[in-house]
C-alpha cells in the first residue's frame, strides 16, 4: 500500500497505530553487526525499544551486552538474562542507590557497572557489594553529564584513595555529532574525541596499574567512526528502528523500522490542508514542528502545527482526501516508544505478526 511498507487491511486498525516492520529490524541488525565486524563490541542503547520483545531478538542474534537510562529499564531487561547491563545515567540519590542494589542481587546471571563523573555519584554506588564495576563518564563536548578531561586527575585520585577495586573503564557519548550531516566534520569531532579518551585512558592505566581499561563511546551519529579502533566498544541507540534525522547519514545502511499509521479526519481545502490524528501524543515532539514526521509517499507535504490529538498538514501540491490513511516515518524514533502502550508487529507479507509491549516505558 505504501512505497516499502505492505500494510494489509489498514482498515483493521484503530489509529494513531505504532508499527514494526520486522524485516527491517531483521535487516538492521545484520547490517551493524557486518558493519562492525562482530557483535562482542556492540553495547546498543535499550532507550530506543524499552522493549524486553527486542531485546530478547538481540540477545537471540547474539548482541548480549546492553546500555540503559532509567532503573526501570535496568531491572525490566534484566529479565532476559543478558551478560552485561550497564546503567549509563547517573545515581544521585540514596533512594535510588538502594534500588540499584536491590537489582544487582535480584539478578545475578547478569553483570551490572554505571557510570559516575564526580565523587557525589561515587559515595553513592561505592558500598554496591555486587555490583561489577564502575565507568567514569567523560564530556567530550555535549556539555550534559560526565567529568571534563581537566578534571580527571582528581576524580581518579579520590576513588584510588576509597581503595576501590572495580573501576571498569571510560563511558563516553559524544551527543554533540547529532544532527552534523557533513561525515568529514563528524570525522573531526570523533577524533578529537577519541584523543581526550586516549588521555584519560592513560591516566587510568598509570594510577590503577591497569592493563585492560574497558572503553564505551559513541552514539548513532558518531559510533562507526571508531570502528578501526579495535579496543573500543560502540554504542549506538536509535539504529533498531532508526528515523528520519538520523536517515540523513546517507553513509549508514539503515532503514526505519517503526512508523505510525494515521488517518485523515479532517480538511480545509481553502487552506489547501489535511488534518491527521497524529498529535503530539502519538509522535515525537522533540523536533521542530515540520521535523516531527514525513508521510510516507507524501514528499511535499509538510507537518505545519500540532495539538495533542491533530496535526496540520500542508499538502503543497499532493494529494488526500477525507478517510485516507497516511503512514508517517517519526523524526525521533526514541521518543515515540513510550507514547505506545504496544506496537504492532508486521511481517514481509504485510500481515500482522504479534506485539511488541515497550515493557520499560514508566519510570518506577
Amino acid at each position: 500500500m505504501f512505497t516499502e511498507y505492505k500494510i494489509n487491511n489498514p482498515e483493521s486498525f484503530e489509529t494513531p497505530e505504532h508499527l514494526i516492520f520486522e524485516e527491517k529490524v531483521m535487516h538492521n541488525i545484520e547490517s551493524i553487526i557486518d558493519l562492525v565486524g562482530g557483535r562482542d563490541r556492540l553495547i546498543p542503547h535499550a532507550k530506543t525499544h524499552k522493549s524486553k520483545d527486542t531485546l530478547s531478538l538481540l540477545i537471540d542474534n547474539g548482541i548480549k551486552k546492553h546500555k540503559t537510562s532509567t532503573l526501570n529499564e535496568l531491572e525490566v531487561l534484566a529479565e532476559c538474562k543478558p551478560e552485561i547491563l550497564i546503567l549509563a545515567y547517573p545515581i544521585t540519590s540514596v533512594i535510588k542507590a538502594k534500588r540499584l542494589e536491590n537489582i544487582v542481587e535480584k539478578f545475578p546471571e547478569t553483570k551490572f557497572y554505571t557510570i559516575i563523573s564526580n565523587t557525589f555519584h561515587f559515595d553513592l554506588i561505592k558500598d554496591i557489594d555486587n555490583l561489577s564495576g564502575i565507568y567514569i563518564d567523560l564530556d567530550t563536548g555535549m556539555n550534559r553529564t560526565g567529568v571534563l578531561k581537566e578534571n580527571v586527575p582528581d576524580l581518579i585520585d579520590y576513588i584510588f584513595s576509597n581503595n576501590y577495586k572495580k573501576l571498569r573503564g571510560i563511558h563516553a557519548y559524544d551527543g554533540q555529532t547529532y544532527g552534523v550531516v557533513s561525515v568529514e566534520d563528524r570525522d573531526i569531532d570523533t577524533q578529537n574525541t577519541l584523543k581526550d579518551i586516549r588521555q584519560v585512558e592513560k591516566l587510568v592505566k598509570e594510577k590503577f596499574l591497569m592493563n585492560d581499561v574497558e572503553i564505551i563511546v559513541g552514539g548513532s551519529w558518531s559510533f562507526h567512526f571508531y570502528i578501526k579502533e579495535k579496543d573500543i566498544k560502540l554504542s549506538p541507540g536509535t539504529w533498531i528502528y532508526w528515523d528520519i534525522s538520523n536517515i540523513k547519514q546517507k553513509e549508514l545502511p539503515f532503514q526505519i523500522a517503526g512508523v505510525i499509521l494515521g488517518q485523515v479526519i479532517d480538511q480545509n481545502k481553502s487552506n489547501d490542508t489535511v488534518t491527521i490524528d497524529i498529535g503530539a501524543k502519538a509522535v515525537s515532539s522533540d523536533p521542530a514542528t515540520e521535523n516531527r514526521l514525513r508521510l510516507i509517499d507524501k514528499p511535499n507535504s509538510k507537518l505545519i502545527f500540532q495539538n495533542e490529538e491533530h496535526g496540520i498538514i500542508k499538502l503543497n501540491g499532493e494529494s488526500l482526501e477525507l478517510g485516507d490513511y497516511v503512514l508517517a516515518q517519526p523524526g525521533h524514533a526514541c521518543t515515540v516508544t513510550p507514547k505506545y502502550n504496544r506496537a504492532i508487529k508486521i511481517d514481509k507479507n504485510g500481515d500482522i505478526a504479534g506485539i511488541i509491549t515497550p515493557h520499560a516505558r514508566d519510570r518506577i
